[in-house]
């Protein structure tokens, strides 16, 4: 067998590699985050572009989950966050003082690592951010509900029982209808936090059939401990270690030929 090599924590090159071309919708700019004392993110630049899926990996506790709950502000939540640098959406520092965080948030929509349907109807899960913004039309309710569950590729399998309690799903299907959820108030992209970690093999063959059909109508940034996964789903791979942001590119040439040995070495499975 291979000896693994050492890891050179000292080494914070970071390497960029050509990506599709496509303009920006979120841009990084040397942003970094603390939890109190703790910097849990270092100096992180990106572009994620538009209308792409763009996967971030790397070893557990590299920062990939934090960084993707930067982007729509949900680290606010957290006593003693503190942030330097910039993140950019649509050309607008989310982190200025004039940002409207509840807007923010509307338009982009957050898929978590565990289904989390409310304890309500399938229908009610889906128009729940709707009423919350004090819509009641029942025309535009029924609608949404039809175009959020066929764009989830839920609404086969549930139109005959959208009155059914949303846990009486299976375990893909309530993920499916967390997707349908998400999508429902329109927004521009979709946060996915490792949203198939919890399912069975064919559930998580679903959603990532669903993250293709997605593609290009949502900007997508999915967090993934699996490889192969960000493999096949992904356009655009960012490689984080240690809070750092190792290596961002295309995501054949990531898997094929990264530029940094740690990228390389993660990817072959000699150390994460």
């Amino acid at each position: 067998m291979e000896a693994a090599r050492k890891i050179d924590e000292n080494d914070h090159t970071v390497y960029h590699i050509k990506t599709t071309g496509r303009g920006p919708l979120i841009e990084t700019e040397h942003f970094c985050l603390w939890y109190g004392s703790s910097q849990a993110l270092f100096d992180v630049s990106m572009d994620i572009e538009l209308g792409l899926v763009t996967a971030l990996i790397g070893p557990s506790g590299c920062g990939k989950s934090t960084l993707l709950r930067s982007l729509n502000r949900m680290n606010d939540l957290i006593d003693g966050l503190r942030t330097r640098g910039a993140v950019r959406f649509d050309g607008h520092d989310i982190y200025d003082r004039d940002t409207d965080v509840i807007g923010l948030r509307k338009r982009m929509g957050m898929v978590f690592q565990k289904p989390n349907p409310f304890p309500m109807s399938i229908s009610e899960n889906v128009t729940y951010p709707l009423k919350v913004d004090g819509i009641h039309d029942k025309t535009v309710l029924a609608e949404t509900v039809e175009r959020a569950l066929q764009g989830a590729a839920l609404w086969e399998e549930v139109k005959d029982r959208l009155k059914d309690n949303a846990l009486g799903l299976s375990g893909g299907q309530q993920q499916r209808l967390c997707i349908a959820r998400a999508i429902a108030a329109d927004p521009d992209v979709l946060l996915m936090d490792e949203p198939c970690s919890a399912l069975d093999p064919i559930a998580t063959a679903r959603i990532e059939e669903l993250i293709n059909e997605l593609r290009g109508r949502y900007t997508i940034i999915i967090v993934t401990h699996n490889m192969q996964q960000a493999a096949r789903v992904s356009d655009n791979t960012a490689f984080m270690y240690l809070g750092r942001l190792i290596e961002y590119g295309e995501t054949t040439r990531i898997f094929t030929t990264p530029r940094s040995a740690k990228t390389e070495d993660y990817v072959t499975g000699r150390f994460g």
